[in-house]
Parts: C-alpha cells; structure tokens; sequence
C-alpha cells in the first residue's frame, strides 16, 4: 500500500526480479515492466534517503538494456542521468556510488552518441580519489573480493582516459595506484599510514576508523514487519538516520581535513606524490602495462621521470585472444611469448636503452601489469629464430614483477641481505592425499640443505599440517615449499596442498589441509625474507573480475611481510622445478643476490629447453 516503510524496498526487488526474467526469456514486456517498477521505487524514496543510489543504479542498468535492444538514444541519455544521479547521493554507501560512476564514465567513453571524454574524465578523478575512503578490511576476505570484483576495470579506465584527454603520465600513474590491489593495500595501509596516525593521534585515527566503516555499511531502517513502530514513527526514525547519514558524511570530511592538517599526515591517503614514484624506480625502472579497450599504454617511472609510451602492436582484442585462456603447448605459448616481445617488452627496453649484455650486474625493471596483463608472462616474452631463443627479457635485464609501487616500497623497507643465523625452513609434500606424488621433492631439499649449509638453522617439515607451518613461518628468514598448489576462481580460498591435523580416533586416515591466501596474508613475519614456492599456478589470478586485486598465493606471502617471493604462473615441470630450486640456492649462497639468483637458474633451464617454454617461463620473481 501507499506510504508503507517497505514500499520502495518491495518494488525495487520486484524491478530487479522482472529484469532477471527478461534476461532469461528475452520477452521486452518484463524489461518494461522493470522501468516502471524502478521508477515507483523511486518515487516512494524520500530525497536523500541512501537507497536512491541503488534504485538509481538498476534503472540506469534497466535503461540501458533497453537501448541496445531498441535503439532508442533517449533511453541512453536517460540510462546516463540515472547513473550520474546515484553517483551524486552523497549518503550512499561508496561502493554503490563507484559502481554507477563506472558505468556512466563507461558510456561516455564507449557510446559514441554520447561520447564525452573531459567528462568522464571528471568523473573518474573523483571516483578514484574516493576509492581510499571505501572499508573492506573488517570484512571476510570473500565479501571484500565480492565488493572489489564490482569496480573491476575502474582504475585501468581512469588510467587510459586521462591519457586519451592528454594529462600528463604522472595523473595517469596516481589514478591506477589508487586503484590497484585495494584489498592487500588497505592491509599495508594498517601496517602504516593507519598504525602511524594510531601511534601520534590515537584519538583521531579511532574516529576516523569508525566513520568510514558507518559510511560504508549498508543503510538500516527497521520495516513494519520487524518492529513494534507506527508508521509516523517509522518516518520519524527514517528521518533521523537520513540526519545521521548527512552529518556522517560532513563529519568524515572534517576529520579527514584535522588529519591532514597534522605534521607529517599531510599526504594521508592522498594520491602518491612523483617523488614517491622516483625514489620507486631508484633501483631499476618499473613498468606499468596499462590495456584497455580506448588504448594500450607502458607508463615508464625512471629515477628522474614519469613517462609513457602508446603500444600501437598491443590491442584489447589481442590480450583477450592470447591470455584469455591458458594453454598447455609450447608451440602456442611461443606464439604468446613472441606477441609479448613485439607488441609491449621491446618497445620498452627500447625507450629505456636498455640492450642485450652478458656481464653483471645487469638492470633491474619491475613489471605491473594492469587487468588481464597480470595473467601475461612478461618476463619471459621472447622472440625465436632457428630453434633457439633469439632475444629475451632475460639477456637485457633481471625481470621482477610486483602488484604496486607501494607493495614494492613496503618490502624493501625490510632487511634483504641474509645473515649466517638466518633460518631457513623446508616444507616438503611428496605425497598428498588424493594428488600425484612428486618424486624429485626429497632430491630438491637435499640440493637445498647442501647449497645453504651454512646456515644455522635449517628446520625440515615432511608432509606437515597447514597448523603446524602457520605456527612456524613466523621464526623464520627463508620458507620454501616443495608441494602441490591451487588456484581457485576464489583467490582467497587459493592454497598450497599439505595435511590436515589427524583426527585423534583416527590417527592413520590422511587428509589433504589447506594453507591458505587468507591465512598466509593475515600474518605478520618479522624475520621473512624469501619464500620459495615450488609449487604449480602459485601467482596465477585465475578470476577475471578480480584481476585488479592482484590476490594469489605469491601475493600473500609477499604481502606477509616476504621481501622476495619465487612462484610461477601456470602448473610447472617436476624436474624443471627440482633444477630450478637447486641451481637457484647454489647461486644465492655465492652471491646473497634474490634476483640475480633467479635470473641465472632461468636461463639455465631455458638453455636446456629452449624451445619449451613451458618448461621455463612458469618461473617468477616478485618483490624486492
């Protein structure tokens, strides 16, 4: 009935159940039927009430499928006011406001009747600048990959638009900076701006805290259904909490503004200055490999500049046909590898001058690559010619890749040279329950033990429990597990194959336990350094919608607190994965060198197998 508190809420529901038919049975009825029911939705909103922002949301999303089902371009202007009208509630929650801005700043990049890129422009600075502000950390990590999956896209977007419109580098590099790997980076962001401001203004960082999370938690009004409440006191109540809305938005300007006005918090989860993008790059140049469907771009940090350059060999279309989907033959990954040198790597080491030299040390360049650039082997791009590999990343420069600059800063702020005390533990799986057995895994570990015989403490756990390893990972310089891995389309439930604790009136019946990216990444490792993870599909981002969230097992250990972690992208040989490990310890206990040590284990498999890449480009380096 009219003026009943859950009127909006039922029509609303009721739009979006008639758009899930339409979707279904294609009949236009249901779609028209979805409008209108919006639109009341709409109309029984009171002005400010949070809600608008989603009934505005859908009936853009309804608009819009109507236009390419008819054609009609009003219905294309009107699906764009309605998306730029739930961005501007300002008492949404944010996440509800990003998603209508990137889908308005979609339609006036792509749509031609209503192209208008300064525009969209505009609007993506505004939406990136406000990304800082949206909470995830209180949530599980599911829900927070469920919440970022939605903004997909949003940061690389940014990137290419101000690039189109003509800003210059650095504006493009601070908005995907802003908005890359949100979920690890509000865990560095605990670990340090947060902690910071924690430690000199406890008072202001707790009420700071707790206005960003009643900002960004869904708006509650009691129903009818569900309180003792008239209706004239349900409006009361409704009225009160728009209030509190209001003044919860102004108040986390005011606080965000004291903040900011304190010594030292001046850049508060502000954009990064250039000077923090310079001093990034003081140990070799890093790349961002930013491809979206407007343009295709390498944005090059140098220790005196940020620069860019167009990748007019590298298109949308082509990312999608070469790293859309995994490949099990060496002849196709050729073919990827060999799109990757002509069409992004070459054109780079070109503009930084870098050329092919056998002495050392040769440069270091840190990779990252932006949407599904991160599932692209990069630093194994290569060209062939008469059965050999004629060129590679790897005979120009020592490749590294790393999710954010910020991750890169976070993880050389941590000693990196190894010491003679250090600890190196030894995780080995060669059987696991359910799995194949890896029988080059106790060869492996005895290569290891000789190559770092030096250390003082070398702990082995054959075949242990997730439990047992979460407890002794903490004590620990150097992790290196010898054991199966997986990638899940969930990254947080990703997990390296170990045991789980037996069950006590059942003592001899194994069971495969999970080491998880969720409980790896909510540790803190005061001792880490390197961790090793010979183990299948360790950095593969599996789950397209969260490519920007850069969430994999090697992530997490890195995230951790590993300055350098080893991993590979796709499942890898055995015997690869034995020589790999072996040579690349023997070479770390001569020269105390991560990167360097990789480099040369990888070029010795690719000398034995050249024509395989498959055998040796699975192999990565992240970090430090």
């Amino acid at each position: 009935p009219e003026n009943h508190p859950d009127q909006a809420v039922i029509l609303g529901n009721l739009g979006n159940r008639l758009s899930d038919r339409y979707h279904r049975t294609g009949n236009l009825q249901d779609l028209d039927s979805a409008i209108v029911r919006t639109e009341e939705a709409l109309e029984a909103t009171p002005e400010d009430y949070p809600d608008r922002a989603t009934w505005l949301n859908n009936l853009g999303e309804h608009l819009n499928c109507r236009y390419r089902r008819t054609g009609i371009l009003q219905g294309l202007e009107a699906s764009l006011a309605s998306h730029f009208a739930s961005w501007e509630v300002l008492t949404a929650p944010m996440l509800i406001r990003l998603r209508a801005a990137l889908r308005a700043a979609k339609m006036l990049v792509f749509y031609p009747s209503v192209k208008n890129l300064p525009r969209a422009c505009f609007l993506l600075h505004n939406a990136m600048h406000l990304l800082p502000l949206v909470t995830v950390r209180s949530l599980g990590r599911e829900d927070q990959q469920h919440i970022l999956g939605q903004l997909t896209g949003l940061a690389s977007l940014a990137a290419s638009v101000s690039l189109e419109v003509g800003e210059p580098p650095l504006e493009a590099l601070r908005l995907q900076e802003l908005g890359r790997s949100v979920t690890n980076g509000q865990l560095l962001d605990y670990r340090s701006d947060i902690s910071d401001l924690m430690g000199h203004h406890p008072k202001l960082a707790e009420e700071f805290g707790s206005l960003r999370q009643e900002l960004d938690s869904p708006f509650a009004i009691p129903s009818e259904k569900s309180s003792d409440m008239s209706v004239k006191q349900h409006l009361e109540a409704q009225q009160s909490a728009i209030r509190r809305r209001k003044k919860v938005v102004k108040d986390l300007d005011d606080i965000l503004l004291k903040i900011r006005q304190k010594p030292g918090f001046e850049n508060f989860l502000r954009p990064a200055s250039e000077a923090f993008f310079l001093s990034a790059a003081h140990e070799g140049p890093i790349v961002v490999l930013n491809v979206t469907e407007l343009r295709s771009d390498a944005i090059i940090i140098t220790r005196t500049e940020v620069k860019s350059i167009p990748l007019q060999n590298l298109s949308h279309d082509s990312l999608v046909k070469y790293c859309g989907t995994s490949t099990s033959d060496n002849k196709a990954m050729r073919e990827v590898l060999e799109w990757l040198w002509k069409g992004a790597v070459q054109p780079v080491l070109l503009k930084l001058g870098f050329y092919p030299q056998e002495v050392n040390p040769l440069p270091r360049i840190w990779w990252i690559g932006v949407g599904l650039m991160v599932k692209a082997p990069i630093h194994a791009a290569a060209k062939f010619k008469k059965g050999r590999v004629h060129m590679t990343t790897h005979q120009y420069c020592v490749p590294s890749y790393t999710s954010t600059m910020r991750a890169l800063q976070f993880s050389r702020s941590r000693k990196l040279h190894f010491q003679q005390n250090s600890s190196l533990l030894l995780v080995t799986m060669p059987t696991t329950p359910g799995a194949s057995s890896l029988t080059g895994v106790t060869e492996e570990a005895n290569g290891i033990k000789e190559s770092l015989r030096h250390y003082s403490t070398v702990q082995i756990l054959e075949r242990p429990c997730a439990g047992r390893v979460l407890q002794v990972l903490p004590h620990c310089s150097i992790a290196h597990f010898a054991c199966h891995g997986l990638s899940l389309m969930n990254p947080a439930d990703s997990h390296l194959l170990l045991l789980k604790e037996p069950i006590p009136h059942d003592p001899h019946t194994e069971e495969v336990g999970k080491l998880r990216v969720k409980d790896i990444a909510a540790l803190k490792l005061p001792q880490a350094r390197l961790a090793y993870l010979s183990a299948c599909s360790t950095a593969e981002s599996t789950s397209s919608s969260l490519v920007d969230e850069v969430t994999h097992i090697v992530s997490s250990f890195h995230i951790a607190g590993f300055s350098h972690v080893i991993g590979t992208l796709w499942p890898s040989n055995d015997q690869a994965c034995q020589k790999m490990a072996v040579d690349f310890y023997s070479m770390l206990s001569k020269t105390d060198d991560v990167a360097l040590s990789y480099r040369t284990a990888i070029m010795g498999l690719m000398k034995e197998k050249p024509l395989q890449p498959l055998y040796w480009a699975p192999f990565i380096h992240f970090g430090a």
